[in-house]
Formats: structure tokens, C-alpha cells, sequence
């Protein structure tokens, strides 16, 4: 015998596995849920337990007056039972009317569809379906942003504007990162993936179906070259966009590409060399610096899962890159200055070599943590000679 607990559980259970087909093919749908209702033998041996189950489902009912209770009637040893079968509804009205949370979300859901079909880019429901469950949850003012954002790319398709010159309160860099598939689907866009695009990257092939421009990534470069500096006006260091950088009048015969900004600076003078730092994701604009090619490539970033996928990633722009202080030997000398790794990380394109396999296999433990051993943390007299060793040699094989 199924008690009102149990039947209220294949109630959320139901709506939780089709409300958003109810919601976006606008149909209504008519419900039974059996209580296992007891035999006539059963009755008779037990008629104690029957009649206390009978007396909460007539208690239950009372408060659920959206709710009908069928019965029927069973002949037994000791005279004829009523006893209920089914809880039936006639209507998706009627069963969320039995749960408050489910009422309020059904009506917020309704709300909000309705709103979105109101829209000037009429979405399909096909099309906003994957996307409508986060669209219901969203807070009252990142919803209404959606609906603004949504006008204003329809009225402005091709605006050639950066996210913060948009017109839509709420709607800045981070709103648009966390949101833009929200957008994208209530403008019944279908966006082509992009392979070189990571899912926490806003990049002008992200920006390209919404009309706008991404801001120029500014480039962090050391010439390391007194001659090179002094065709820039004498600075090390410089920022500038992507153009700029790729115009430099600078042909290095060694370029050298780090992951943060205070190891690039331990980079003593040398003739023909460039460092470029702090990439972050933006790695893609490696394949777009036409220099990039008149020299050796190395690449020195962190012991740890992230600084292997930057690895791999910067390797699928310039092949014959290749890693340095990034093997099991300096891990191994150094481990005691490793941290524990919680961080969340992407696996690696599948073009590591074996020295930099076995060392992203060595940050890993038998219980499932892993390490990280920042590059900062090495000590900069062991880095200025494994760095020195490196660009002298003349093969194209990793420098341990």
C-alpha cells in the first residue's frame, strides 16, 4: 500500500521529468498514480492497518481538494471494504496545486515562457529547450536582462560595439560570459562551434553572431635584445594589441613563451630573444605573430594540470614549440615547494611528448589529489641555468 509520501515523491518525480515538454508544447496532460491498493485477503488480515491507511488518504484528500480519490469496493470474510485505488488529476493545474514549490514554479515558468514568446525573435521551442531550466531559475534581474538583451540584439544586429558599450542594464562582460547561449537561443540563433574558443572565453568568434567586437588582446612582450629596444625607443617591456606586436621590426632567433608575468621578468639581456608572457587562455594569437617563426620556440609555464593544457594548447599553434622546466627532474628536486591542486583543469591536447606526460603523471597521487609546483617557486639561480642550457642547445628535443 503506497502511503501519500510516496505517491506526492512520483508526483515531484513526474514534473521534474516533464514540465518543460508540458511548457513548450503548450499541451495539458491528465494524471493517475495507483496506491496499491490492498486484496480482500488482505483486509481481512489486517484490517487495522487498512483502516488506518484508509484514514490518511481521507485526510490527505481533504487538504488536496485539486486531488480525486478512486475507489472500489472489495467483499471480504468479515464484509465489504471500500478501498482506494488511484490518485487522479485532470490537469497539470491540479497536480502542481498539490506542492507549493511546484505551483510557484510552474507559474514562474509559464510567466517567463509567455515573455519570451513575446519577444520580437519569436523563439522556437525547439531551439530554447536545452536552455530552458537555467532560464527559469534565473534571478528576477538576470531574467529581465535576457529579455532587454534579447530586444536590443534583434533591433541592433550588427552594432560593431564591445559588450560594455551595449545598452542593456545589467549586461557587462561577466553577465554576457555566463549568459550568451541564453541569448543566443532566444534570438533562435544557432552558433557553429568553435574549437579554438574555451566555454569561459568571450572572443570575437563568441561575439560574431551577436554583432559586436571584442576588445583587442594586449600582448606582454620582453625584448631582451638591447638592439631590438632600440628600435622602439629603448623600452624592455612592452603591452600593445596583436597588431602592433605583430608588426614590431624584430626578427629573434629566440623566442621565448611564459605563463606569468614574474618569472618572465627573471629573463636576463640576450642577443635576438623575446619573451612573451602572462597569454593566459588567449593562446590562439601565437599562430597570428608572423615573427613568432623566424626563431627557436620554448615554452615555460607552471607544474601543474593547467600548465601541461597551456602547454598542449600553445603546441597546437606552433608545433615545434617545446617545453622547458617542465619535466619529472625538476618536479622531483623540487617538490617540496609543491601545493596541494584543487583547481579545475581541461585535459590536455593529446600532443605532449613523454618527458611532459610523465611529469603531468607524477603531479598525481593514488588517492585522486594532485599537486602544483608554480613556476614562481623554483629558485632563480636553478631557472637562469636550466633557461641558459636550453637556448644554447641547438637540437629541437625538450631541455630536461
Amino acid at each position: 500500500m503506497h502511503h501519500p509520501d510516496h505517491v506526492m515523491n512520483q508526483i515531484h518525480l513526474r514534473y521534474r521529468n516533464n514540465w518543460r515538454d508540458w511548457l513548450l508544447d503548450m499541451t495539458d496532460a491528465q494524471f493517475s498514480f495507483p496506491l496499491a491498493a490492498p486484496s480482500a485477503q488482505a483486509i481481512a488480515r489486517d484490517s487495522d492497518t487498512v483502516g488506518h491507511w484508509m484514514r490518511a488518504w481521507r485526510n490527505w484528500s481533504q487538504a488536496h481538494p485539486a486531488a480525486r480519490l478512486r475507489s472500489v469496493t472489495r467483499r471480504t470474510a468479515v464484509g465489504t471494504q471500500e478501498v482506494f485505488t488511484h490518485v487522479d488529476l485532470p490537469a497539470i493545474d491540479h497536480l502542481v496545486a498539490l506542492d507549493q514549490d511546484l505551483a510557484d514554479h510552474w507559474r514562474q515558468a509559464n510567466v517567463r515562457w509567455s515573455q519570451i514568446r513575446a519577444l520580437p525573435a519569436c523563439p522556437v521551442a525547439e531551439r530554447l529547450r536545452p536552455y530552458i531550466s537555467q532560464i527559469v531559475d534565473l534571478e528576477n534581474a538576470d531574467f529581465e536582462t535576457l529579455l532587454s538583451a534579447t530586444v536590443w540584439f534583434t533591433e541592433n544586429p550588427r552594432s560593431g560595439l564591445t559588450i560594455r558599450q551595449v545598452a542593456v542594464l545589467g549586461m557587462g562582460t561577466k553577465w554576457l560570459a555566463r549568459n550568451r547561449r541564453l541569448v543566443l537561443a532566444c534570438l533562435n540563433i544557432t552558433e557553429q562551434p568553435h574549437a579554438d574558443a574555451p566555454d569561459d572565453e568571450l572572443v570575437q568568434d563568441n561575439l560574431d553572431p551577436l554583432g559586436l567586437k571584442a576588445l583587442p588582446v594586449h600582448i606582454d612582450v620582453i625584448l631582451a635584445d638591447p638592439d631590438d629596444r632600440a628600435l622602439v625607443g629603448g623600452l624592455r617591456h612592452l603591452s600593445a594589441p596583436l597588431p602592433e606586436v605583430d608588426a614590431l621590426p624584430i626578427r629573434p632567433e629566440m623566442i621565448l613563451v611564459v605563463e606569468n608575468k614574474e618569472s618572465a621578468y627573471l629573463i636576463p639581456d640576450r642577443p635576438r630573444t623575446v619573451v612573451i608572457h602572462s597569454l593566459g587562455n588567449h593562446l590562439n594569437i601565437l599562430g597570428e605573430i608572423g615573427w613568432l617563426d623566424s626563431g627557436r620556440q620554448m615554452y615555460w609555464g607552471d607544474l601543474d594540470r593547467a600548465g601541461f593544457t597551456l602547454l598542449s594548447r600553445a603546441r597546437a599553434r606552433l608545433p615545434r614549440i617545446v617545453s622547458v622546466l617542465m619535466d619529472p627532474v625538476t618536479f622531483a628536486e623540487h617538490k617540496t615547494l609543491a601545493v596541494r591542486d584543487e583547481t579545475r583543469a581541461d585535459n590536455p591536447d593529446p600532443n605532449l611528448t613523454d618527458v611532459e606526460t610523465a611529469a603531468l603523471a607524477a603531479l598525481s597521487a593514488e588517492d585522486g589529489t594532485h599537486l602544483r609546483l608554480e613556476q614562481e617557486r623554483l629558485p632563480a639561480p636553478f631557472v637562469l641555468s636550466r633557461l641558459s642550457i636550453a637556448m644554447k642547445a641547438d637540437g629541437p628535443d625538450q631541455v630536461p
